[in-house]
Order: C-alpha cells, then sequence, then structure tokens
C-alpha cells in the first residue's frame, strides 16, 4: 500500500532511526551537547530537544513523493472528509436539528413475521453458497491456471455467490405462497396513507447518498483507527481483508473490471437487501430502532470475518440502516454501500499511504 520513493537510508532505517541518527550528528558537530535539554548558549536547541522533535517529525518528513494524480486523489478525499465533518456538526450539532431527524425516521410495516425473514435470509445465504460453490467446482481449474486467478476468483466466484443469493427472495416467495398460501406482499402505491413519503427520483436518490457518505466517512474513519490502536494493544490481529490486498495488486483491465461491478454493484445489492431490507426492518419493527442498529450492525460487521474491519463495518452498518429508515429506499442505501467501497478501492489501487 505504501508506495512511493523514499531515501535509501530512510528506508534501511526507518524515518525515525535516521532522523534520530541526523539530530545527534548535528548536536555532536556544534559542540553544544547538554544533558538537561532545552537551550544551548547560542540559542539553538539542544539534543534532548532535538530528539524530540526529530520524532515528531518523522511520519511527516519527505519519505513520500505523491504523483499528480495521488495528489489529486488525496485532496478529493481530504475535501470529501472536511465536507462530511460540516456535515455532521450542522445536522447532529443543533439539539433542535438533531431530535428533527430522529423523529422523521419511519418505515412502513412488514407482513413477514419472524420466523419467516429468519427462513428468507438462511436460504438467501444458502443460494449464494451453492452458486459460489458449483462455480468453484466448475471453474476451478481455468482459474487456477489463469496468471491473475486471485483477482479473477474474485470477480467470477464473487458474482456467483452474489447471483444467486438475490435468486433466492423470488424463491422464498413463490414458496411462501405454494405452502402458506400467502401473496407475495408489495410495496404499497406511492402516496397512499401507508407509503408516507413518494417515491424518490434518481437525481433524489444520489442527493440524499453523497451526503450520507460523505457523514459516514469521518466517523468509520475515525473507529476504524482508534480499533486498530486497541486491537494492537490486546495484540490481535489488524491486518485488513484479504479481498483488500487482493484489490491492491496488479490485474489486467478486465478482471479488475469484473472486480469492480461485484465489489460496487452486485454486492451492495445483495447486502443491503440482506441486512437493511430484511434483517434490520424486521428486528426494528419487533423490538425497536435501537435493537434493530445493534443487532443489524454486528451480524454486518462480524461476518465479513476479520478483526480489523468488524467495528469500522458495524458502524457503516448503522449509518446505512439510519439512511434506510430515513429515505425509506434502499436504493439510497446500495449507493452509498457502492460508493464506500468504490472510495476503499480508489485509496488502495492509488498508492496512497494509510
Amino acid at each position: 500500500m505504501e508506495w512511493g520513493v523514499a531515501e535509501s537510508a530512510t528506508l534501511r532505517e526507518g524515518p525515525s532511526e535516521f532522523n534520530l541518527r541526523c539530530a545527534r550528528r548535528t548536536a555532536l558537530g556544534t559542540g553544544r551537547f547538554r544533558r538537561g535539554g532545552g537551550v544551548g548558549k547560542s540559542g539553538r536547541p539542544t539534543l534532548q530537544l532535538r530528539v524530540a522533535l526529530a520524532r515528531l517529525s518523522a511520519p511527516f518528513r519527505g519519505t513520500v513523493e505523491l504523483t499528480p494524480p495521488q495528489l489529486v486523489l488525496a485532496a478529493m478525499e481530504l475535501a470529501l472528509l472536511a465536507t462530511g465533518v460540516f456535515l455532521l456538526a450542522t445536522r447532529f450539532g443543533p439539539r433542535g436539528k438533531r431530535e428533527k431527524f430522529f423523529s422523521s425516521l419511519s418505515l412502513p410495516r412488514w407482513s413477514l413475521t419472524g420466523a419467516e425473514v429468519t427462513l428468507l435470509v438462511l436460504l438467501v445465504l444458502l443460494c449464494g453458497a451453492a452458486g459460489q460453490s458449483l462455480a468453484s467446482r466448475l471453474l476451478a481449474p481455468r482459474l487456477h491456471a489463469s496468471p491473475d486467478h486471485a483477482g479473477l476468483e474474485i470477480a467470477v466466484l464473487g458474482l456467483a455467490f452474489h447471483s444467486l443469493a438475490l435468486l433466492g427472495w423470488p424463491v422464498f416467495f413463490l414458496l411462501r405462497r405454494y405452502f402458506l398460501g400467502q401473496p407475495v406482499p408489495v410495496p404499497p402505491p406511492a402516496g397512499s396513507p401507508e407509503a408516507r413519503r413518494p417515491r424518490l427520483s434518481w437525481p433524489e436518490v444520489f442527493g440524499r447518498a453523497v451526503p450520507a457518505l460523505a457523514m459516514s466517512l469521518p466517523v468509520v474513519s475515525a473507529v476504524s483507527y482508534l480499533w486498530t490502536q486497541l486491537l494492537a494493544i490486546l495484540h490481535l490481529p489488524t491486518e485488513p481483508q484479504d479481498l483488500l490486498a487482493i484489490f491492491g495488486d496488479g490485474h489486467s483491465r478486465l478482471v479488475f473490471a469484473g472486480m469492480i461491478v461485484v465489489a460496487c454493484v452486485v454486492a451492495p445489492v445483495n447486502e443491503e437487501l440482506i441486512f437493511r431490507g430484511a434483517i434490520f426492518r424486521s428486528v426494528n419493527q419487533r423490538f425497536g430502532r435501537i435493537v434493530g442498529l445493534v443487532f443489524s450492525s454486528v451480524f454486518f460487521g462480524t461476518i465479513h470475518g476479520n478483526w480489523a474491519g468488524a467495528l469500522p463495518l458495524a458502524v457503516l452498518g448503522a449509518a446505512l440502516a439510519l439512511a434506510y429508515e430515513r429515505s425509506g429506499d434502499l436504493r439510497v442505501n446500495i449507493v452509498i454501500h457502492g460508493l464506500f467501497n468504490l472510495n476503499t478501492i480508489l485509496m488502495l489501487v492509488s498508492g496512497l499511504p494509510q
């Protein structure tokens, strides 16, 4: 991930050791070495102060040279984070606006029982696992023979999993209608009292999704940093998902395009239907918003199977649940989810240091 140009001495010793050695040489060369620290007779910092300054400035020294595209991407990322902080301060800072936001959250009731939602989620996951297993058995020799087999496996197996998982939805409702005689639930007509809000146009969907993404990024980034530090203190794994590392490797254009489609289009559709459209909506309807947020978010964070991403993804899941309850339209969530994944991939492949 840390691509860039650095001095050979810095690469061998690391920035802290290199700057520390330079500070010692400078202090000894001027003949103003003092154990007590502070400032020498000439008014210049002595060794102790120089060492402290060298340690503080080490991460900001020119150990990485950014290319013009990296500078543009870094500027865009910082602008997005700053916009998110501003929106959080303006929308959730004043008490009246915060209360108005949470009081406006509501979803129309869903006719499925808790047992039916559980069976639906299990069926969707089983269909996805079956599709991935079938694709792996049929295409494993060709995938392993490819020089770009890691990226190709993500594109092909990921597409198989999420596509077959999406197929589980109509299968469930057909079985429900056949065995229980229950009709397929359809959304209420736009403008009816049951709908509670008009259907959003696509410009309105993006108009809601982009600010929501901007507000979620600073929170997820801060939680990710603090969570990683806590894991390091507890001597738990801090490595990101293997999937993210594979995205950072070089791939052919076709394979990389397939990976982007799976990560930014197909996976968000499937995951939002499961975690927000089914799990959060059902639990929220029966046990309240707090229980729905915690349960669906923790499930969303832990199912990815990675220590470093568990809590940040859970926070992202909570933000997505609030966005769904706010808009009542899963398309908003799908756009947020897809743009978040795209932003993460761009940061990985750009070579920008973490």
